[in-house]
């Protein structure tokens, strides 16, 4: 078993702001009427500890004809009456209080009429000190009374009192409403609840014996199996001294004010515990946000973005590194990002790039994803509701809601900031590579070449119509004209293979790097808009459960 050290125990202050806080964080996921109750508690509290801490309340609780009044009198050691009254008549208490300095106020308090109030002297004529000085004992209405009056204020008194003394007689100590308005709700408080069975001079001693075992398993089964029971007789005097001994041990000590405001703070603790409910929030780690991202992607239409991108590479590459008399053809084929409906905006074109859906050429250049179907749209906001549900597992149902709630209200802002970001970012796709140029410039000086040799050629072959003889050069024993076309057309030729082979290449490369770049964006969205909000809630609940725990401890 483990043993406690005065680090693991938690001070009065500290249960009371750990209530406070755990009734903070729960806010709206609590009971409406629960957080009101909760400071009143802890009011209450503030109030008690302010009024005065060296005084103690014991307050005498029974049903009528159990004989509180008597017992009173024999604690007080007289016979307590006010203004010629033996026995207020009225619903209010009567209170007699050992050293009065600074009482006062705890009184008004209690709602003690100053009429009903005795001051029992705190030096006896031996001349030495009484040791219930600080004691403020009170004699309850009967709390089975026929009148309201009497049983609310004894409702009222037996939340503000520091020591509960109930008074139970042989004929009704196994009353079940007494149990269970008054005696039950009290199992949280048992270290200022005393049971005292009283008139046992009216029984045998055997009597006795099985009565206060009779009532001791009726306390056990209340949750009151710490509860001291006292057996005694206040008319005769018998047994009486142990009562007394227990209320001068707790006024000696000076710690009922405090006890009983840290019972009533675990009581509270454990009425939020209860109204909340148990349960634990779902596992969703690093796998869940995978597959929320990738649902997402999916349902954003990013991997045919992507696609188009690396095919809207290919397009772009062969109009930029083709034959030059035939990549004009290639223009008017629309772009494949535009088929998609997907813009790419720009301030400027490819040179010769006017044609329907050209692509941007500056690096500045952005791409929007396509206009989601409302099936696309149906399949993201199911995603993130899955995340929403595997996060919260198996809250309590107000906590559970609240989490999916979060994730759906997220979800519902995903795809205008998904759309906002992809906007704001820079894919490349309209960068032109360095070998475009090369390329270009090569096909250029081949169709150059060829058509000089065809120039050539003509020129030739119209000074032999003319009848001109003009000297023919050659190389190999082939006319020069003749090599600069053929090399020409060659060079172009193998220019375009070449090209193709790079461009594809290019392709596929562009294809990735977009998935990749919108992969790793809407993982990154979906992280901020859906995720951090879900753990946020769900550290709301843990911070809930461990102020909660520590108030409760």
């Amino acid at each position: 078993m483990r043993r406690w050290s005065r680090r693991d125990r938690i001070t009065l202050p500290e249960r009371v702001t750990a209530l406070q806080e755990a009734v903070a964080v729960g806010g709206k996921r609590l009971p409406p009427d629960l957080a009101e109750t909760v400071q009143v508690v802890v009011d209450r509290a503030g109030e008690r500890r302010q009024l005065s801490v060296e005084h103690t309340v014991v307050a005498l609780a029974g049903a009528t004809g159990s004989g509180k009044s008597t017992l009173f009198n024999r604690i007080a050691g007289m016979e307590v009456s006010v203004v010629g009254v033996r026995r207020p008549t009225t619903s209010d208490p009567l209170a007699i209080v050992w050293g009065t300095q600074g009482v006062i106020p705890l009184l008004d308090w209690l709602q003690v009429p100053p009429r009903h109030r005795v001051a029992r002297e705190s030096v006896l004529d031996s001349g030495e000190g009484d040791e219930l000085d600080g004691l403020v004992l009170l004699d309850l209405p009967d709390h089975d009374s026929t009148q309201r009056t009497h049983r609310d204020t004894v409702d009222r008194l037996v939340e503000m009192v520091d020591l509960f003394v109930w008074i139970l007689d042989p004929q009704k100590y196994a009353d079940a409403a007494l149990h269970e308005r008054y005696l039950r709700p009290l199992a949280s408080h048992q270290a200022v609840t005393v049971i005292v069975l009283n008139q046992i001079d009216r029984l045998t001693r055997a009597d006795v014996v099985e009565c206060v075992t009779d009532l001791r398993g009726l306390l056990d089964d209340d949750g009151l199996d710490e509860v001291p029971v006292v057996a005694l007789s206040a008319a005769t005097g018998d047994g009486v001294d142990t009562l007394v001994d227990l209320i001068r041990t707790a006024v000696t000590k000076r710690r009922a004010v405090d006890e009983r405001i840290e019972a009533d703070i675990r009581m509270t603790a454990e009425l939020v515990a209860s109204a909340v409910g148990d349960g634990a929030p779902g596992t969703v780690g690093a796998d869940e946000r995978r597959r929320l991202a990738s649902a997402v992607a999916e349902a954003s239409g990013a991997d045919v973005v992507a696609t188009a991108a690396g095919r809207s590479y290919l397009q772009r590459a062969r109009a930029a590194t083709g034959w030059p008399v035939t990549r004009w053809l290639g223009r008017l084929r629309r772009d494949p990002l535009a088929k998609l409906g997907v813009k790419v905006r720009s301030s400027s074109l490819l040179p010769g790039g006017s044609g329907p859906g050209a692509v941007g050429a500056e690096s500045g250049a952005r791409i929007t994803l396509p206009v989601t179907t409302p099936v696309q749209r149906s399949r993201s906001d199911a995603a993130v509701r899955a995340y929403g549900d595997a996060a919260a597992g198996t809250l309590p149902a107000a906590w559970r809601d609240a989490v999916r709630s979060v994730a759906t209200s997220s979800g519902e802002r995903l795809s205008d900031e998904l759309d906002r970001r992809v906007a704001g970012t820079d894919f490349g796709i309209s960068t032109r590579p360095r070998w475009w140029r090369l390329f270009n410039a090569l096909q250029w000086l081949s169709l150059l070449t060829a058509a000089a040799g065809v120039l050539w050629l003509l020129a030739l072959a119209g000074t032999s119509f003319l009848r001109f003889d003009v000297a023919e050069p050659s190389v190999g024993g082939i006319p020069v004209p003749t090599v600069l076309l053929a090399g020409g057309l060659v060079l172009g030729v193998l220019l375009g293979v070449a090209g193709l082979w790079a461009a594809r290449r290019g392709s596929r490369r562009q294809e990735e790097r977009v998935r990749g770049q919108l992969r790793d964006l809407i993982d990154g969205v979906a992280g901020e808009v859906v995720v951090d909000p879900v753990d946020a809630e769900l550290s709301k609940y843990r911070a809930f459960k461990t102020a909660l725990d520590r108030a409760r401890s």
